[in-house]
């Protein structure tokens, strides 16, 4: 077959230009796009729109994406953003990077109900619905470069003939390989190892930008069956972001320490370490508080440069512990009249610890009346400021709503407040404002197993610009 020629008088460079004038004639008929306009409509326009659509608007074009990395546009965002429930699914078997953020539906104010569906795709009439999980986010994978390595040796092998047989999938263990959710700070979250629950990474889902922490020290082998109590906070004096660990230390102590929550001696050996972000150790700062009967101190919740806990212990009357990141140090915080004199450990098994609206809150299941009763301190340090502001009954003419622990996600501008039951293992909805203020359940659809929720704020504030200082060449700052 001949080749063929070009014909006369062909020239590339007459193409390409006449191309050019083409498109440019184009642009002229269509008009001008939503990239030409001005940059203060456009930050107005992103800053309505929910996070999903934003990550989606992020990868249109490179003057919206400009827009959305701005740390000006980041900041904005985040004064007005809510928290919603970011959900992981639990499964014993996979091993799921995966992060969904449950927002409500764009054309309501809420979470209408109208859009929650039953299994069959009808809509439900009874008290339990299903939401679809549609904003996807990642956290890293730990052991990552010994994943890469059993990838490499697993995808490619030889079969029975010869050839090359590959794998779509390779197996990990789920104590190498998986984290666990502490809880989150500034759009920032905290992830830990599952064994003895050591903060290892500081990330962001939203930008996939993550920080390997320092090494900690190894265990003791006679106290590796106690958990580590940690969680990640701010400190607004300093401008810095930090991670706190509580354990039990190698040492044996001779002399009886005062804890710094009950102010009982004993001999102790729970200490604390913080680490600052940006810095390459951990810092040991003295006593930390410790439960009579091993109990490790439960719902950590950030607020105002504190980090809040459940001290889960029995006959206490202070069982809020906190930490002050600006001064570094343990204190207690006054806790809402439930009773008279002690709390028990049966009555603390059924609360929780949360922020509602920037207030910290107990929320207590009391099975005395069967009802979820929600403590909000007003003015934090208080301890008159505690107001009970909601009574929801769980019993309804269906029957009775399962007992046990109601953790306080959000309380949205819209009324409703969300809630996370661990043993239902759904979000739960209550429509303070509404008509009908009885409780629904919005099961995840599509996710058969059990799953986990915490609080979160979305934020697109980078870790670049949220650490910064002297410090910042020394961080190992990735993305996913």
């Amino acid at each position: 077959m001949k080749r063929g020629r070009k014909p006369r008088g062909f020239s590339t460079r007459k193409v390409d230009k006449e191309m050019d004038e083409f498109v440019k004639r184009e642009k002229l008929n269509l008009g001008p796009s939503m990239a030409d306009l001005p940059w203060p409509i456009s930050l107005s326009i992103l800053l309505r729109l929910p996070t999903k659509r934003l990550l989606v608007c992020r990868c249109v074009c490179k003057t919206w994406r400009d827009i959305i990395s701005d740390p000006q546009f980041a900041k904005l965002h985040f004064s007005k953003a809510e928290a919603f429930p970011l959900v992981r699914s639990l499964s014993p078997i996979h091993i799921s990077r995966n992060l969904y953020l449950v927002e409500p539906p764009e054309h309501s104010s809420g979470f209408d109900l109208r859009d929650c569906y039953d299994s069959d795709g009808d809509y439900s009439s009874d008290h339990h619905f299903q939401m679809k999980l549609e904003t996807k986010l990642k956290i890293p994978l730990r052991n990552a470069e010994l994943a890469m390595k059993r990838e490499s040796d697993v995808n490619v092998s030889s079969n029975s003939k010869g050839g090359v047989k590959r794998k779509r999938c390779i197996k990990l263990r789920p104590k190498e390989h998986k984290f666990n959710l502490v809880n989150s700070c500034n759009g920032f979250i905290c992830l830990s190892e599952p064994s003895h629950n050591d903060p290892v990474v500081v990330c962001n889902p939203i930008t996939g930008e993550f920080i390997n922490l320092p090494i900690l020290t190894p265990a003791n082998e006679r106290y590796s069956n106690f958990f580590s109590d940690c969680g990640l906070g701010f400190s607004p004096k300093t401008n810095q972001y930090k991670v706190i660990r509580m354990f039990n230390q190698q040492e044996d102590v001779y002399e009886r320490v005062r804890d710094p929550i009950t102010g009982r001696e004993n001999y102790s050996r729970r200490v604390a370490e913080i680490h600052t972000l940006g810095t390459e150790s951990w810092t040991r700062i003295g006593c930390a508080p410790s439960s009579s009967y091993g109990y490790k101190l439960e719902f950590p919740s950030y607020l105002n440069g504190t980090l809040h806990w459940l001290l889960m212990d029995y006959n206490i009357s202070e069982y809020i512990a906190s930490f002050n990141f600006d001064k570094e140090i343990f204190q207690p915080v006054p806790p809402p009249p439930l009773r008279r004199g002690m709390i028990s450990l049966g009555t603390m098994k059924n609360m929780s610890l949360g922020v509602l609206r920037n207030r910290l809150c107990i929320c207590h299941y009391d099975f005395a009346d069967f009802q979820i009763k929600i403590w909000v301190m007003k003015k934090y340090g208080v301890k008159e400021s505690w107001t009970k502001v909601f009574r929801i009954d769980t019993t309804t003419e269906e029957g009775r709503w399962p007992h046990g622990v109601y953790e306080p996600i959000s309380y949205l501008r819209s009324g409703c407040i969300l809630f996370f039951h661990r043993l239902a293992s759904a979000v739960v909805y209550y429509q303070a404002k509404g008509r009908f203020s009885s409780l629904k359940f919005l099961k995840v659809r599509g996710v058969k197993c059990k799953y986990e929720a915490i609080a979160y704020t979305p934020s697109f504030i980078s870790l670049n610009d949220a650490v910064m200082g002297d410090n910042l060449a020394m961080l190992n700052i990735k993305s996913r």
